[in-house]
């Protein structure tokens, strides 16, 4: 079984039914692997929401109903993650900090990171498992 970790773009697309993620989500909604979203996402998305840049059609109920439907765990980041952290090498082209707890947090639990940013792909040659939607 594969275990993912949906960034905060592949978090929204899936909240959001988006066909950027349609062969994800139908991987979520039948189990077919092992699902988390970090709580670095949630953190970003929540900003996100308040500050209205993103719009979601939903409340915190249908949120959290959401992530029970497709069995998503919320990981959070921890000791292992900050070693990983400490050790990512800091590139220029992407020095966002909530991006890099993600990457971290997918290193330290031997998680593909599912997104859309294709600049998550320099961090493969670290170690990071990437899945690009």
């Amino acid at each position: 079984m594969q275990r993912y970790l949906l960034d905060t773009c592949a978090l929204k697309w899936y909240l959001g039914n988006d066909k950027r993620i349609q062969s994800i989500a139908e991987d979520i909604e039948y189990y077919q692997g092992d699902f988390a979203v970090s709580m670095e996402s949630i953190k970003e998305l929540v900003y996100l929401v308040q500050s209205g840049k993103v719009k979601l059609e939903f409340d915190i109920e249908d949120f959290t109903r959401f992530l029970k439907k497709g069995n998503i765990d919320i990981i959070d980041f921890n000791i292992d993650s900050l070693i990983v952290l400490f050790t990512l090498p800091f590139y220029k082209n992407h020095s966002d900090p909530t991006d890099r707890h993600i990457i971290a947090t997918a290193i330290a639990k031997n998680r593909i990171l599912v997104s859309g940013d294709a600049k998550f792909k320099t961090y493969t040659k670290d170690g990071l498992l990437f899945l690009e939607i």
